[in-house]
């Protein structure tokens, strides 16, 4: 196992003191000058301190294992996020073995004389096989290897340094100050220096061969970002001072070895910088690939995950890497795909700095990272400055290679296989979840936004249960919540055991049946009891239930059964709930299954204002899915010669105008017979439900027994409150709550300022009369008491104009108590609660 130093800092620092130090620092400093080449220096390392930063807290958090980049997103994220970047991670860092391998063979075959193609792909093949053998043998072999590659990149460093102290120039380094005339543009040169930052997690990819991950990866990529920024800061300043800026332009690739002690130290440094990369390259890809192939991330790639040794070295992987290096080395044209596989290494670190910023915010009680300077703010800055980096760099590249990454996203999204680890999505959706029930709970509730909070208690029968449940989201219909619900008569750990297997069987079914859906099975002594406890105990929040479906039962006759029926109805709708009971008779459920969905039919029976907009509110929510999308509803008004307005069809049709409800209205008779022969010729039938002396039954007391052999599929409803489906933002119950407050607030402002001048008046009043006691004259005397009764007659007004005030506020506020939604109408009793204000 590997440590600090060998394991992250060296393959760190070795790849970012790579080519762009020796080969492409000096053209930066010569196009945009020294202040803006530092300033380019300080944003590419904001990106790599921010990311490390990210890096740190989320390695602390976790036990980290192999798979670098790819383990810490997959457990963040999840297997969608995590999976699409390790893929194009590990294609990326596979085909830079090539980008590197060609870099290599280019300098070494220049050197030599030399710019044959030919000799320089047989070079770059002879080095990836070399560099497939030390990786083959183990991670300890090709870290030993390392440290001779650190050698003579220091090497090459020293004599760098030695050698342009003196040829440093005060007045040059003035010149060079500011950006030429002639000089690029600031975003060009950004482009070209910022690869150089981009492999300070190359330490991340050998997570899993470290001894103790999450230090090893704080302290060691830490250490080789700021080790390498002093690095190219001094290579800057030096570079400014010691040759012009035409110079530092033309002569990019050479005036780094032309300023060392020795030049030829310049070769060894690119051949070091470029043997490292590719060094770090074959140790990383792989070790990618193995970890999604133990994760199944995508078929028939799980022979990859095998190791060999006690260190698992992943030679099949490195195989693979091996092959992919080959062919791009045989396609020639690296330098075309070199800006994408940049964009893919940005991508991962913007998703990096994304992962850890979803982990703050998602709350989990399980985040306790060792690594305590982080914010959320400073990692959703990391995800912004890459993502300003890809646009900076190569718009083009990175809308590629965003593709790629949403491409293998939809893909992984959408293989049905089953969740390998908890993530922080579930965190994630918890705490977003407890925010909004909090402000939902804080927000007004009226008829306008009337959502079904449905508990559908299922039948054994497995058919009539589906059925059931199919008409529970019909209802339902996208808006609200649907709980499926199995009461299991059974007290006991058995019972309770047996419940959860029941539930997790009707979880199944429901989550097939109406998706997002929820199932709950509880062990109770008495059902009929437990009914009206889950009806007042379910939900949180203002969320809690409205509307109760059940299974229909022949109720025609009031025997016990019955009676016991038509009494948990009733406690239903005591305790606040409407109650549907659901008719899915075996001829009626084919009939729906047979007939065409453009002629599906929708019934409703209006019998009066109450129920039938809740029954129209229902067919139209009906309408909303997918099976009864295209279908038609009508509504059957009963006709009536009371001159009720509520049995009046230009009244229904004016309401359902108003609520932009497309539906026909239909007089029909007010009979029996009627209310079959209109309902019976409809797909779906919903009508009203009474339930007197414990017996249900539907409109003109039509028995159950007829209901389910006389109309179609349908639900009978009993409203438990009165809605308005018209209802106006600013036309309602609250909005005169609202009105009648301000008018109270006002009020009460009004009557403090009359208190205040009647008080002032009879200050006056008294004052009159104490100065008239205290005359000396006659004359003096009558004219005080002028002024006494003057003041005593205006105070008498006043004081009237403040009761009078007084009792007219009295009136409002008892008006806007009257209208307040949450008002408690009686007394509360002390011996069973103690109001807070009491």
């Amino acid at each position: 196992m590997l440590g600090t130093f060998g394991g992250v800092f060296t393959p760190s620092i070795l790849t970012i003191l790579g080519l762009v130090l020796f080969l492409r620092v000096a053209y930066v400093v010569g196009s945009v000058g020294l202040v803006r080449a530092l300033l380019i220096l300080g944003l590419s390392t904001a990106v790599a301190v921010l990311t490390t930063i990210s890096l740190s807290v989320v390695a602390t958090n976790m036990t980290v294992r192999g798979g670098g980049e790819y383990f810490l997103i997959s457990r963040t994220l999840g297997i969608e996020f995590g999976g699409a970047v390790g893929v194009v991670l590990y294609l990326a860092i596979s085909v830079s073995i090539a980008f590197y391998a060609i870099g290599f063979a280019e300098a070494l075959v220049a050197a030599l004389g030399s710019d044959r193609t030919v000799l320089i792909q047989l070079v770059a093949v002879g080095l990836i096989a070399l560099l497939t053998l030390i990786a083959y043998v183990g991670a300890d072999l090709a870290t030993r290897l390392q440290y001779v590659v650190m050698a003579l990149l220091v090497l090459a460093l020293v004599s760098f340094f030695a050698g342009v102290v003196g040829d440093f120039d005060g007045a040059q380094f003035s010149a060079n100050l500011g950006q030429p005339t002639d000089g690029s543009g600031f975003w060009e040169a950004f482009a070209v220096f910022f690869p150089a930052v981009t492999g300070f997690s190359q330490g991340l990819a050998m997570s899993g061969d470290l001894r103790t991950p999450s230090r090893s990866i704080t302290r060691g990529t830490f250490a080789a970002v700021g080790l390498s920024t002093l690095v190219y800061v001094a290579a800057i300043v030096l570079l400014a001072g010691a040759a012009p800026a035409a110079v530092l332009v033309a002569d990019t690739t050479e005036i780094m070895g032309r300023l060392s002690v020795a030049e030829r130290t310049m070769l060894i440094g690119v051949l070091a910088a470029t043997l490292s990369s590719a060094l770090a390259s074959s140790l990383g890809a792989p070790r990618i690939l193995q970890r999604l192939a133990q994760d199944r991330v995508l078929p028939r790639i799980e022979p990859f995950a095998v190791g060999a040794g006690p260190a698992e070295n992943p030679r099949r992987a490195l195989g693979l890497s091996a092959i992919v290096a080959l062919v791009m080395i045989a396609a020639g044209d690296i330098n075309a795909i070199a800006p994408i596989i940049s964009m893919f290494f940005l991508v991962t670190y913007g998703i990096i700095n994304y992962a850890t910023y979803f982990e703050i915010k998602a709350g989990s009680t399980g985040f306790r990272p060792r690594f305590q300077w982080y914010d959320h703010r400073a990692s959703l800055a990391g995800t912004v400055a890459c993502a300003g980096a890809i646009v900076a760099i190569n718009p083009l590249a990175g809308v590629a290679a965003a593709g790629v990454l949403v491409a293998l996203f939809v893909f992984l999204r959408n293989r049905d296989s089953a969740d390998r680890w908890v993530d922080s999505a579930g965190s994630h959706h918890y705490t977003r979840a407890r925010r909004h029930l909090h402000s939902l709970s804080l927000e007004p509730h009226g008829d306008r936004d009337w959502r079904p909070y449905a508990l559908a208690f299922a039948p054994r029968d497995p058919v009539r249960r589906h059925h059931l449940l199919n008409v529970a989201s019909w209802l339902e219909g996208g808006a609200g919540f649907l709980t499926a619900v199995r009461l299991v008569k059974g007290t006991g750990p058995v019972w309770r055991e047996r419940a959860d297997e029941i539930e997790a069987d009707l979880g199944a079914e429901t989550a097939k049946v109406a998706p997002g859906s929820y199932a709950r099975v509880l062990a109770v002594a008495d059902p009929a009891a437990a009914i009206p406890v889950l009806v007042q105990s379910q939900g949180v929040g203002s969320l809690k239930p409205n509307l109760t479906i059940f299974g229909i039962h022949d109720l025609s006759e009031p025997t016990e059964d019955s009676e016991h029926y038509g009494e948990m109805l009733r406690s239903c709708v005591r305790h606040g709930t409407n109650v549907a009971i659901v008719n899915t008779r075996d001829d009626a459920w084919e009939r729906f299954a047979a007939t065409p969905g453009d002629q599906r039919t929708l019934a409703v029976w209006w019998a009066d204002d109450q129920v039938g907009q809740l029954l129209t509110l229902l067919a139209w929510l009906t309408q909303r899915h997918e099976a009864w999308r295209h279908s038609t509803i009508t509504v059957y008004v009963p006709a009536d010669d009371t001159g009720d307005p509520e049995h009046d069809p230009v009244h229904v049709a004016s309401i359902l105008e108003g609520a932009r409800i497309d539906a026909s209205v239909v007089a029909v008779d007010s009979t029996p017979a009627g209310f079959i022969d209109a309902m019976s010729g409809a797909t779906f039938a919903l009508a009203p439900l009474r339930v007197r002396r414990k017996v249900a039954t539907g409109p003109f007391e039509t028995s159950m027994r007829m209901i389910v052999e006389s109309l179609p599929l349908s639900v009978l409803t009993l409203a438990s409150e009165t809605l308005d489906i018209d209802a106006q933002p600013d036309e309602s119950q609250l909005a005169a709550f609202a009105r009648a407050r301000d008018e109270a607030d006002a009020g009460e402002s009004w009557v403090e300022e009359l208190d205040a001048a009647a008080a002032m008046l009879l200050v006056e009043a008294e004052a009159s009369r104490i100065a008239r006691d205290g005359a000396t004259t006659d004359a003096e005397r009558a004219q005080l008491a002028l002024r006494v009764a003057d003041a005593e007659e205006a105070a008498s007004v006043a004081y009237r104009k403040f009761i009078d005030a007084r009792v007219r506020q009295f009136a409002r506020r008892e008006r806007a108590s009257r209208l307040d939604p949450h008002r408690v109408g009686h007394e509360l009793d002390p011996d069973i609660w103690t109001p807070a204000n009491g």
